[in-house]
């Protein structure tokens, strides 16, 4: 059984495009700005508490046109409001990273820039500009109308008590590596607007966001701009925003678009679709982003990576700016490199160490085992510590398979109509001393150990504790808690020894493999109602399908249906 094959989770392509030009008009965007109670550190990181729940603005477009801008330049934000400050995030994809102008209130233009425009009360007048480039310089100012209405820009005016901070994915003014991104974080007080204004529930203010991006080349490893070999004169540089103009003109603020200020907070958001994926240790940081941006665009919120912590330190970010949430897919039981002490033994008294069971990498640890569980915590920790990680995922988290799936016992030469001793595992020295302990009998002695119901019980409650000690830890942590199952609780049960409507996790990935037990598409429909049964209300399922099996015709549409 090669249960290392690639899983994947069933998902929906929602590529649904979205108008902004409809009969030759442009119409401005909406964007909701949620209240928060979390503090927020202004590093340029966007990875406190706070943004977790926020969802990311459209990415941005052509300022006249609302054409797609390339997806290696990708540009988003994201808002939110307290009583003090009104915040901004921004992520801005960059393959070369540059900047040169250093000194506050400088033509922050000139440089690769993002920037802020607001129009409190919406009438096109006295609005106010922020601008930041990658160095962290800014550049604020304040217009009493637009500059086509005989408006001049107030430069001396500042946003006084602005925090603002910007992070760097690679090397800035470096020309001879391949950089990924810029982050901006601005907390601009409510102080600092004229009328000390603070909104309230419901109010709606015009803003925009713009991005400013240079043609550049190196030249003696210095980046330039491009030249106009006719003119002489600096190429135009493109001008992205969030929401169009029309005209390259950002100060219309009549074609700005609307934030609307709400006094709740953000309602946390559950991905609706997941992947399963093991971490490519030779991808660069440039095909990562190429595959969350695939991801995000087929509506791909979820992704359960395996990864040591340095990868998921350094995806968990990246994904962050596609707004998918990354949990770290844990192998649990069944570790390739255990301690042979450590190694569960079936009926027989055989070790996972001397004889395999299946497959050569078959190495389930047993779960009642001290050892285990402090080795299991300790890795849970390691874990935990990624900053901006969502959950932990956990996998092969049970005994070996007693039973496996009835297509798949051919392939092993096997007709496993009862349970058969080679197979049933659990009969550590120690699991066997724990039974002993509290029955007064070494469950070898029973009458029939390979069906009685206080040894089976017994060894799932041994089980049970062990994943619920991990769910405490990661649940304390404010990490949501998830494992990949069989197909119901019951048939976990008798196949795997695994009880787990038992775990009050978060969310629970029935692996559905329709194919593996001779189902037909029907079948899905029916697991899934029982599984969502069992678990409650309080607890998300979600469907996984073995894709393999599902590549002809409409295959794979007909068992999402």
């Amino acid at each position: 059984m090669n249960l290392s094959t690639v899983r994947i989770l069933i998902f929906l392509l929602f590529l649904t495009p979205f108008g902004l030009l409809a009969q030759g008009k442009m119409f401005p965007r909406n964007f909701t700005c949620y209240y928060t109670s979390d503090s927020i550190t202004v590093d340029g990181k966007i990875d406190d508490k706070a943004w977790q729940n926020v969802p990311w603005s459209y990415n941005f477009v052509d300022i006249a046109t609302a054409t797609k801008i390339p997806d290696s330049l990708f540009t988003r934000f994201k808002m939110l409001w307290d009583n003090q400050y009104c915040y901004v995030a921004a992520c801005l994809g960059e393959p070369d990273v540059w900047g040169k102008l250093i000194k506050r209130d400088a033509i922050i233009y000139r440089d690769n820039d993002f920037e802020v425009f607001v129009d409190p009360d919406g009438d096109g007048l006295n609005y106010y500009e922020l601008e930041i480039n990658a160095l962290g310089t800014v550049m604020d100012l304040f217009m009493n109308r637009p500059y086509n209405k005989g408006g001049k820009a107030d430069i001396a005016w500042n946003f006084k008590g602005l925090r603002s901070a910007v992070a760097v994915y690679g090397t800035i003014n470096r020309t001879d590596d391949i950089d990924n991104r810029w982050t901006v974080e601005l907390a601009i007080p409510w102080s600092a607007f004229n009328k000390n204004r603070i909104p309230s529930d419901g109010d709606t203010w015009r803003f925009n966001f713009s991005r400013v991006e240079w043609h550049v080349d190196v030249r003696n490893g210095i980046y330039r701009k491009q030249k106009n070999s006719a003119t002489g004169k600096n190429m135009p540089e493109e001008n992205w925003v969030w929401s169009p103009q029309g005209v390259v003109n950002m100060h219309i603020p009549g074609k700005w678009g609307f934030v609307k200020f709400v006094a709740r907070q953000a309602k946390p958001i559950t991905p609706k679709f997941w992947v399963w994926s093991q971490a490519h240790r030779n991808w660069s940081t440039e095909k990562w982003q190429t595959m969350l941006e695939k991801l995000s665009e087929a509506g791909i919120t979820g992704l359960l990576l395996s990864a040591d912590t340095a990868t998921l330190h350094k995806i968990t970010s990246l994904a962050n700016c596609f707004g998918i949430q990354v949990h770290a897919w844990f192998v649990t039981m069944n570790n390739r490199n255990s301690r042979p002490g450590w190694l569960s033994v079936n009926e027989e008294g055989k070790s996972l160490a001397e004889q395999k069971a299946y497959v050569d990498y078959y190495k389930f640890m047993s779960p009642g085992l001290p050892a285990v569980r402090d080795y299991l915590k300790t890795k849970m920790a390691g874990l935990i510590a990624v900053k901006g990680l969502r959950g932990i995922h956990f996998d092969y988290i049970r005994y070996v398979d007693v039973i496996l799936p009835k297509k798949l016992q051919p392939k092993y030469s096997l007709k496993q109509k009862d349970i058969m001793p080679a197979f049933d595992y659990g009969y550590h020295p120690y699991m066997r001393k724990l039974y002993q302990n509290k029955y007064g009998i070494d469950p070898l002695k029973l009458a029939d150990p390979l069906h009685d119901t206080s040894w089976l019980d017994f060894r799932l409650n041994v089980l049970d504790t062990t994943v619920i000690l991990l769910r405490n830890q990661i649940e304390k942590a404010g990490l949501k808690t998830s494992a990949a199952v069989f197909p119901t609780p019951q048939m976990s049960r008798r196949m795997v020894r695994q009880d787990w409507d038992q775990w009050h996790l978060d969310y629970y990935f029935p692996m559905a493999y329709h194919n593996f037990y001779g189902k037909k598409y029907a079948w899905l429909k029916k697991v899934s109602r029982e599984d969502e049964k069992a678990v409650g209300e309080h607890a998300k399922v979600f469907c996984g399908l073995f894709l393999p099996a599902l590549k002809k015709g409409k295959q794979l549409t007909k068992a999402m249906k």
